[in-house]
């Protein structure tokens, strides 16, 4: 029987430090968790600049904690090297020759929930060229669940709980009937997308590295800001608990790359005149 091994991690929300088993993802520590959701910025309040909260509006950067879990969590990577990975599938080469005609281009989104593990796709969305869903299905983790993530990811207790909640290995299965070697997958931070899938995938086309911030990696815009940006509509705009929806997210990321590929066609045509 395999003996465990416990890893100290350091919460992403309060930045404690807790112990998990690294063969099962159990919890080795189990203590409440205090944070604020939001953050601690700089903003106008008519008449003068102050620093608050975003989430509670406390003034005081050591203010106490608006929000409490019963759990510490962590993402599931850490900086330097990560793995072994396992469980990795690959897309497979096109049985024919891919041509324009024949190459199908998707925008890929998925929603996470914690585990003991680190963060875990709880919910996946594949939309078409055309705006339209192809595929979507809630995941079932294979470690338990200690915190849905709902005021980002939507995904309930009661979501995971309905009829027709595949596996990760379903959920694979699926997507490689889908997209092969030569898809194009479009999407935003599509490395985490993919790792959380456990998805090896190269043709790719991630929005926040063809819309950089300006002060480069590793910074990212917010596809909720890309999106107002450039296509002048609102995402992610809910009151802070129904979370983000994944169907909008990859259709956004979708929009905004047909709206990029336009404007290059009209600055070449333009040039050309």
């Amino acid at each position: 029987m395999p003996t465990e091994r416990r890893l100290a991690k350091e919460c992403v929300r309060c930045k404690r430090d807790f112990l998990v088993d690294e063969l099962s993802g159990q919890y080795m520590t189990r203590e409440e968790c205090s944070y604020h959701w939001g953050k601690y910025h700089r903003c106008y309040d008519g008449s003068n600049w102050i620093s608050r909260w975003t989430c509670c509006s406390a003034t005081s950067e050591t203010a106490r904690c608006c929000t409490r879990n019963e759990l510490h969590v962590w993402s599931g990577s850490v900086v330097g090297v990560n793995g072994p990975y396992h469980d990795f599938v690959h897309t497979r080469p096109r049985l024919q020759p891919t041509t324009a005609a024949s190459q199908a281009v998707y925008a890929l989104d998925c929603e996470m929930s914690y585990t003991g593990r680190g963060l875990d796709v709880t919910k996946v969305s594949l939309v078409a060229l055309n705006g339209q869903l192809v595929y979507e299905h809630y995941v079932r983790p294979d470690a338990d669940i200690v915190d849905y993530n709902t005021r980002y990811s939507g995904v309930t207790a009661k979501d995971l709980r309905s009829s027709g909640v595949k596996t990760l290995a379903e959920v694979q299965r699926d997507l490689l009937e889908l997209i092969d070697a030569d898809t194009i997958l479009i999407g935003h931070g599509l490395d985490n997308d993919l790792r959380a899938l456990r998805l090896v995938h190269h043709t790719l086309i991630d929005t926040s590295i063809a819309f950089p911030h300006s002060s480069g990696f590793p910074y990212r815009r917010a596809l909720r800001h890309l999106t107002k940006t450039h296509l002048n509509r609102e995402i992610q705009s809910g009151d802070g608990a129904t979370g983000h929806s994944s169907f909008e997210d990859s259709r956004a990321c979708m929009e905004l790359m047909l709206w990029r590929v336009r404007c290059e066609l009209e600055a070449d045509s333009s040039w050309d005149d």
